[in-house]
């Protein structure tokens, strides 16, 4: 995704003092030739990026800065204003209340278009307490079916197929078998190809015609270059899009074209695909990916993830064991499945203010450094999460978990001297909690002193 942290850009660039209380565009100079060269390196439309950068440029030049107000702060407010008019202002969710729902899903192969139906699916099922029906149209990819099969069994839905037969037969059959089994949510994952052509959309056209969708919705791969946006257009000049689904936001991809889109379609990105796993799709806000696009962060997203994965009394109780020194192996191995409910690192980090200033290197390391832990901790017997002292008197012990786990000594001995160490030091925040010393803590502490 866009990690060009413009935040960053704005603070070095608009250090210098101005010469009055108005911003000139000699102040601004500097920093939307940094934001235009940032956005084109993460492959956003040069007509998308010029746009931006002129409208910027409009509002920010002859603006007055208050004596109260600090000049950084008023240039990243227009440019958030800007960004959030770009991706689309407001916004824009499906509506479940229809019934039934009907969703036409179209896009090029290796979009994810497959695993995004099954993830809608998922989603109607468990947020909106749907019944969802997935329908299999695409009839030419080899393993379609099968995979799409598979997902319906994974998410516990209904599925309907007929193998190569007409995909225009088996939308129309689908609708009745929809009715019938009062499916209020029914979804075709039509047919895709590597690229565009007349056969394809001629299909797509007759299925439209059948189905009559509520919502027609292009899938594109976050990691797509510029030639994403002929096909978009293409796709929205023969079946008039309703919204837009960006996959792989999770990853290292730059996204700037797909993220384009809404701009120059103007046609919203509805949802967003944050990671492989089902339940990692989301529905988009372009405010809260302005705030990422801007270094921001996003911890509204990351706090509703958490309520809607994280085991709350869990939680409570691992609180309180780490703040009066008691916490053990068992709840750090707890903790990291529940950490892990939420998404990847790469996810997670993206929302936390100022975390995208760690290197995709140290993200990396920090990922490898958990699925290290994870196959340690279950080579350890209960007894042993439990009471980790045993592991520092028994060499066979350490011995046993190292064979059984495949990893290094040196791994095991990190792990369970970071363990010592962060449970020494949560006892002794606690102790800081408990007569009110927490603030003179936190103004001691610096992020910059803590590595991954």
């Amino acid at each position: 995704m866009l990690k060009s942290m413009i935040s960053t850009i704005v603070t070095k660039r608009m250090q210098k003092k101005l010469k009055d209380s108005t911003i000139d565009e000699e102040s601004i100079k500097d920093v939307l030739k940094e934001i235009r060269i940032s956005f084109l390196d993460a492959d956003v439309n040069l007509d998308v990026t010029k746009k931006l950068i002129k409208n910027i440029k409009d509002k920010c030049v002859g603006t007055i800065v208050s004596p109260d107000e600090n000049p950084d702060d008023v240039v990243l407010k227009i440019i958030k204003e800007e960004l959030v008019e770009i991706l689309g202002k407001n916004t824009s969710k499906i509506d479940y209340n229809k019934k039934p729902l009907k969703i036409m899903m179209v896009g090029l192969q290796g979009s994810g278009k497959t695993t995004t139906c099954g993830k809608i699916a998922n989603y109607a099922k468990t947020k909106e307490s749907k019944k969802p029906l997935l329908v299999a149209l695409d009839i030419y990819r080899p393993a379609a079916i099968e995979q799409l099969k598979t997902l319906s069994k994974e998410v516990d839905v209904d599925f309907y197929e007929k193998g190569k037969s007409d995909p225009v037969k088996i939308s129309k059959e689908a609708l009745h078998i929809g009715e019938k089994n009062k499916n209020d949510v029914i979804i075709f994952d039509t047919a895709g190809r590597l690229q565009t052509n007349e056969e394809l959309m001629k299909e797509l056209i007759n299925i439209k015609k059948i189905v009559k969708p509520d919502e027609i919705l292009l899938v594109v791969d976050g990691m797509a270059g510029q030639d994403i946006i002929n096909v978009a257009n293409e796709f929205n000049s023969k079946l008039k899009l309703t919204g837009l689904v960006i996959t792989k936001l999770d990853s290292n991809a730059r996204a700037g074209a797909a993220l384009s889109l809404t701009s120059i379609l103007n046609v919203p990105i509805k949802l967003i695909g944050t990671g492989e796993k089902i339940n990692e799709l989301d529905v988009f806000h372009p405010d809260r990916m302005a705030d990422r696009i801007l270094g921001l962060g996003d911890m509204l997203t990351l706090a509703e993830k958490a309520s809607e994965n994280v085991d709350e009394k869990n939680l409570k109780k691992t609180i309180q064991k780490m703040l009066s020194g008691k916490m053990d192996l068992e709840d750090l191995m707890l903790q990291m499945k529940e950490f892990q409910k939420i998404g990847s690192m790469n996810s997670i980090m993206s929302m936390i203010p100022g975390a995208n200033k760690l290197s995709e290197d140290k993200i990396y390391h920090a990922e490898e450094k958990m699925k290290v832990w994870e196959v340690l901790l279950s080579s350890m017997t209960l007894e042993e999460r439990r009471n980790p002292s045993l592991l520092k008197r028994n060499a066979n012990r350490r011995a046993r978990i190292i064979r059984g786990s495949g990893r290094k000594p040196d791994e095991l001995n990190k792990l369970l001297s970071q363990w010592e160490k962060t449970s020494k030091n949560m006892e002794q925040v606690g102790r800081l909690v408990k007569k009110g010393q927490l603030n003179n803590l936190m103004k001691e502490m610096n992020p910059s002193n803590f590595k991954m």
